[in-house]
């Protein structure tokens, strides 16, 4: 097993904000923090608008790698400036790790909090409408790029500047990025949402098609 470390270099919570043309709600609204409790539901005062796909115990924290948003910015290059740390509703920034890097129930020690990779994030519409740009989430899922969820084993404080590590990898697991793979060729082939193998090594049980 390889070890991998690398540093928090931002940490974001949000509220309700209002997005898109009938004024939904959504928390991908984030601002900077310098440290935050994290707890078993995810980091104290940030709030999960829509908890079917953000928030609770499989996805308490979202991790979204800075080095993505370089890939964000050559496709997308005419909306470049918005592609910002924290701009994708990520509660935690870094630049160590990315989506290959990182495998389905890879268990990391960040600050005092102890976590587990549950699954990669699956964006919804509201990330289009965040960036006013319809090809934002077929972007994320087509290259893989999307980030993770982490459940919480241990709880504790995460600050700016703490260092990650990982600490333990399950046997015969798979890059988050292969989630992607396999997830794509199966919705390609229009197989019906039960033939998704969601026996993969340490995947949410809430990952399905539906």
């Amino acid at each position: 097993m390889r070890i991998y470390t690398g540093m928090v270099e931002g940490l974001y919570i949000g509220q309700p904000k209002p997005i898109g043309p009938e004024g939904a709600p959504t928390g991908i609204f984030k601002e900077p923090v310098e440290s935050c409790l994290l707890t078993e539901m995810g980091l104290e005062g940030d709030t999960q608008v829509d908890r079917r796909v953000h928030g609770g115990l499989e996805k308490a924290l979202y991790h979204f790698p800075a080095q993505n948003y370089e890939v964000l910015k050559q496709a997308l290059s005419h909306i470049e400036s918005s592609f910002v740390p924290g701009s994708i509703g990520e509660n935690l920034s870094s630049s160590a790790v990315d989506d290959q890097a990182v495998h389905i129930g890879d268990t990391i020690k960040i600050g005092e909090a102890l976590v587990q990779v549950s699954q990669p994030r699956r964006p919804c519409w509201k990330v289009n409408h965040k960036y006013s740009n319809g090809h934002m989430a077929p972007l994320l899922m087509s290259q893989a790029i999307s980030g993770w969820y982490y459940r919480v084993l241990e709880t504790g404080m995460i600050s700016v500047g703490d260092s990650f590590e990982l600490v333990d990898r399950l046997e015969n697991s798979v890059p988050v990025a292969e989630v992607w793979k396999v997830f794509l060729e199966k919705l390609q082939s229009r197989m019906p949402p039960e033939a998704f193998n969601t026996d993969i090594v340490g995947l949410s049980p809430e990952w399905k098609f539906d």
